[in-house]
């Protein structure tokens, strides 16, 4: 066991309970064992991240964490209680929410995150399934691209691509989906093949810069300069452009043949295989693998889905 200089205070019942806040601190810096990403998560610097975590060590006079230039690890000791207080906290969380859902009556809220364009073609169409199958439910719907944070904003569910894994957090597979360019029907003449973009207006997501480029090196066309550009800060809203015969955008395939008026006021110009697929997951805390409103919300999902893609 390291040793280091172990605090004075009188230990009495419930007195060798640290604080919370530096039991958080060491909980996520051990899991991501990282004190800058730990303080990402607690939106607090890394150096209050480091100062809570020395404050555990002098404390209960032992090294909870092994420094060695940038990166840190655990030592057996931390370990251990990186083991311990994961546990403890994860019950009083699941505790807490039990008693917010008797609190709210009944089946309670579930709080979701989901991409923009997933929510106005996946989500939406499916409520009055949801509602019909749990009428004693509030749901909350977030359309956003960003990353759903579980410890702070109180999301119960994410809708994400699986690009960044957090400890605590289970990832399942939903759909897997690839881009598709989409027009409307009176821009179909002019484009026969993607080097035909050439002459077309490209319509951008701003939270997803690379689509397009990616989409033209999937398919071997890199060389492919578009006339114009028209940005947006939303999928929903590219698409309702690409409508409107402001240009071509990408879109999700295969949910994308879920939206009213695909086929007919949007159309696909290129009959092309996606070239690249990616899966979405539904993102849930580990330790509500068993809530009840989680099993229900994923199998609604899965149903979904499948509508959407029909």
């Amino acid at each position: 066991m390291s040793q280091i200089h172990p605090s004075s205070e009188p230990f009495g019942p419930l007195r060798a309970i640290p604080p919370l806040p530096a039991l958080l601190a060491f909980q996520r810096a051990a899991a991501q064992l990282s004190f800058r990403r730990a303080a990402r998560d607690l939106a607090l610097s890394p150096s209050a991240v480091s100062h809570q975590i020395r404050g555990l060590e002098e404390r209960f006079g032992v090294r909870l964490f092994a420094r060695g230039g940038r990166a840190v690890k655990l030592t057996p000791d931390g370990e251990r209680y990186f083991e311990a207080v994961s546990g403890a906290l994860a019950m009083l969380e699941d505790a807490s929410r039990g008693l917010l859902r008797e609190a709210r009556g009944g089946q309670g809220e579930l709080r979701i995150s989901s991409m923009p364009f997933f929510t106005s073609a996946v989500l939406i169409p499916a409520l009055p399934s949801f509602k019909r199958d749990h009428p004693g439910m509030t749901l909350h719907i977030e359309a956003t691209h960003q990353y759903a944070d579980f410890d702070r904003s109180g999301v119960d569910v994410a809708i994400r691509y699986g690009r960044e894994r957090t400890a605590g957090l289970k990832l399942e597979p939903l759909v897997d989906v690839g881009s598709l360019p989409v027009c409307a029907p009176q821009l179909r003449r002019s484009l026969r093949a993607p080097p035909d973009l050439a002459k077309a207006t490209l319509i951008h997501v701003s939270a997803q810069p690379r689509a397009w480029p990616a989409w033209f090196s999937d398919i071997g066309a890199a060389d492919v300069t578009p006339a114009a550009h028209l940005w947006f800060d939303s999928v929903p809203a590219a698409l309702e452009a690409a409508e409107q015969g402001l240009g071509v955008a990408l879109a999700m395939n295969p949910l994308i043949r879920g939206r009213r008026g695909f086929g007919r006021t949007l159309i696909a110009p290129f009959d092309l295989p996606a070239p690249h697929m990616q899966t979405l997951y539904v993102v849930t805390r580990t330790e509500q693998a068993k809530d009840r409103r989680i099993v229900a919300c994923k199998r609604w999902l899965t149903a979904a889905v499948k509508q959407a893609s029909a």
